[in-house]
């Protein structure tokens, strides 16, 4: 099917410009039956609900439109209900504002929460008005694939879409286009996002360790998984642990280890928690008892059969869900709860000394020709501060 063909859209009834292929073109706008059209099973906010779909060995029915969309429309509602809610009434009350972009298959490649709104209020029965989306119709064979993905970046990114992607489902979509199938390139999504670099390979290393936390606890790339759990915060505050030039690099793996079962295994402010171990495993001392307890105690080792075992498997297989047992829970909890209290006890007795160290070197900072220079009112002010000084290390000597 091509809709600009096949199918009888009437003249335009508005414009919009579009930035693809290099340039900014003007494209007309048509009222498009949503009977024609399809949900992208590719859009980046439903990554993890496809995922999730595959992984469940269901397949689309790809040859009954209606009841595919059915499926997708779900999915487009769990991502963001709220915003949906917000869409939806807006559309109800104003009509549609925002022209959506759409290929000339049917597919929709921008306006996938205008096209959810239109579709239940044209089943609640709201006008016949709310059964047309109105779209700019891209010619299928006009653009390459990276064109169009070059497109979804600059509308996912632009000003107008008001709505962010939950974190995980935009790390799959990093993942995805600059890891697995190397769409882009680093430097080319910066430019189609207006990310800095910095920022595209920051969020690519984020997206390696969700890869590598997945494959950790035995289910490899099942990103719904890390949605549930919402690693998001936990994993970057890994991030900054595992990158550390305080941390000993010769426990990067086992630390990371610890440090992924704290993702599974804390409950609350799990990004704060994981945050404070960061203090623990820049003390070498304090780190290296860490390491030796977890060894001691095989924590590493019981959470690896655990995640190993076909009971586990199962019981993912079954129910969407990982949580780890009790005892492997309560030893991690334990462990971290007791080091971090300790590092937070060592620092409380430190410091006295290290004030006084810092005040030791202002006081050498001092130029001592400078105050030879001091007119008579400073330098009874500066005698006075040095008398204060004297008589609170007197105080504090003889403590």
């Amino acid at each position: 099917m091509n809709l600009l063909e096949d199918i009888n859209l009437g003249a335009p009834v508005s414009t919009k410009k579009l930035s693809i292929q290099g340039q900014t073109k003007t494209f007309d706008v048509y009222r498009v039956p949503i009977e024609y059209l399809i949900y992208n099973k590719k859009n980046g906010r439903i990554a993890t609900y496809v995922s999730q779909f595959i992984d469940e060995g269901k397949e689309f029915p790809e040859d009954d439109i209606n009841a595919f969309n059915n499926i997708i429309e779900k999915y487009i509602e769990q991502s963001n209900p709220d915003a949906l809610k917000k869409t939806k009434a807006n559309i109800k009350i104003m009509s549609q504002t925002e022209p959506a972009v759409i290929m000339a298959n049917g597919i929709v490649l921008d306006g996938n929460r205008r096209f959810t709104s239109l579709r239940q209020l044209s089943r609640e029965g709201a006008g016949a008005e709310f059964s047309y989306l109105e779209a700019v119709i891209l010619e299928s064979d006009a653009y390459t694939e990276k064109d169009i993905k070059r497109l979804e970046l600059n509308l996912q990114h632009a000003i107008e879409s008001k709505v962010d992607y939950n974190p995980i489902d935009r790390l799959v979509d990093i993942y995805r286009d600059l890891i697995e199938e190397k769409v882009f390139t680093p430097q080319e999504y910066s430019r189609e996002t207006q990310l800095s670099l910095t920022k595209v390979n920051e969020e690519i290393e984020i997206a390696k360790l969700m890869i590598e936390y997945l494959e950790y606890i035995n289910q490899p790339k099942k990103f719904y998984i890390a949605r549930q759990q919402k690693i998001d915060g936990p994993i970057r505050e890994v991030a900054k642990i595992i990158k550390s030039k305080k941390v000993d690099a010769s426990q990067i793996d086992e630390i990371k280890e610890f440090l992924f079962l704290n993702v599974l295994s804390l409950g609350g402010d799990v990004s704060r928690k994981i945050r404070e171990l960061k203090f623990v495993f820049e003390d070498k001392k304090l780190s290296d008892a860490l390491i030796e307890e977890i060894d001691k105690k095989e924590v590493l080792d019981d959470a690896n059969d655990f995640f190993e075992s076909e009971t586990t498997q199962k019981d993912v297989s079954e129910t969407s869900i990982l949580n780890l047992t009790e005892d492997i829970k309560n030893q991690v909890t334990n462990i971290t709860e007791q080091y971090v209290e300790t590092k937070k006890l060592s620092t409380a007795k430190n410091k006295p000394i290290v004030i006084l160290n810092k005040v030791d070197s202002l006081i050498k900072d001092i130029d001592k020709d400078s105050v030879l220079r001091l007119n008579d009112e400073l330098r009874a002010e500066f005698d006075q501060i040095l008398n204060s000084i004297e008589e609170q290390l007197k105080e504090l000597g003889s403590n």
